[in-house]
């Protein structure tokens, strides 16, 4: 069921986006695949930036599979598919716990966050690179 919920967050974030026509259900396709990615990695391995990094590079290689195919910029399916998983409730509860005064809360919470976060982006760069060099190959 949360795959579907994050289908639908990716659709809907698409149409926001300004995508049209076929392109709306390709880019929910993507981050249905991305928290597929994540739910089973999160299985696997214990730490949840290296299950947010292999679901980045899923979506990444979607991405660049996809506009390829459809000839549209890989960031048209990108942006929308990466929504599920960006950690804007641990940046809330970061500033929260900062609003109170906790400083250890602040600082634990932000940590992950900031892991999380570069793990998506590392895992993008590293998905994209993969894809364009196979292309060349």
């Amino acid at each position: 069921m949360d795959i579907l919920w994050a289908s639908l967050a990716s659709g809907t974030f698409a149409i926001v986006f300004n995508v049209r026509g076929r392109h709306i259900p390709l880019a929910a396709l993507g981050g249905g695949l991305g928290w597929a990615v994540y739910q089973f990695s999160s299985t696997v391995v214990a730490s949840s930036g290296v299950s947010y990094f292999l679901s980045s590079i899923g979506i990444a290689l979607y991405a660049e599979i996809i506009s390829g195919l459809f000839k549209r910029p890989a960031t048209t399916y990108l942006v929308c598919a990466l929504i599920p998983l960006v950690p804007g409730g641990g940046m809330y509860y970061t500033l929260a716990h900062s609003l109170q005064g906790d400083l250890q809360g602040t600082l634990s919470t932000g940590f992950e966050t900031l892991t999380i976060a570069g793990a998506i982006a590392a895992g993008v760069a590293i998905g994209s690179a993969i894809a364009r060099l196979s292309k060349r190959l």
